[in-house]
């Protein structure tokens, strides 16, 4: 696999948001721009080989654990959480979710970041419907379940 340019600007960035954090910045832009690349780098590699990037970890796995990304895109939520940046964190999550198959790989943390996220910006309604839709998609996971039920009491405590 020829390697995309954008791996340089991804790895980078991720070096400057780490120096930043040790610096004691919380976040800063280089973080959104990273993550931004990121996905850029997903897209282009699953438009240019059929199947691409099919799961997140396989990104590590084709990249011989170079960028560690699972490990990045898990300090980027972090950071965002720390934050109180829900937005970011609801889009962005959807857009990972949007990026791969996860046929082989859950995105239960990502999935529980993503409805927390909902619920703390004030969309209860969509909060309710994304678990449910989850339950839907994997009924044996406890998390999917629990998220459900809290959801649901939730949306009907704001009716």
């Amino acid at each position: 696999m020829e390697k995309n340019k954008k791996w340089n600007i991804f790895e980078d960035m991720t070096a400057k948001c780490y120096k930043a954090q040790d610096n004691g910045n919380i976040i800063n832009e280089c973080w959104y721009g990273a993550y931004d690349t990121l996905l850029q780098i997903i897209e282009e590699e699953q438009e240019k080989i059929s199947g691409g990037f099919g799961e997140l970890a396989e990104i590590d796995q084709k990249t011989e654990y170079k960028y560690n990304v699972q490990g990045w895109v898990d300090d980027y939520f972090k950071e965002l959480s720390v934050l109180g940046d829900y937005d970011r964190i609801y889009k962005d999550g959807i857009r990972l979710l949007e990026a791969f198959q996860w046929a082989k790989q859950s995105p239960v943390q990502i999935r529980l970041r993503v409805v927390n996220a909902m619920e703390r910006i004030g969309m209860h309604d969509a909060a309710n419907r994304f678990s449910e839709e989850w339950v839907g998609e994997e009924p044996d996971d406890i998390n999917a379940l629990f998220a459900s039920l809290i959801f649901a009491k939730k949306e009907n405590e704001h009716a």
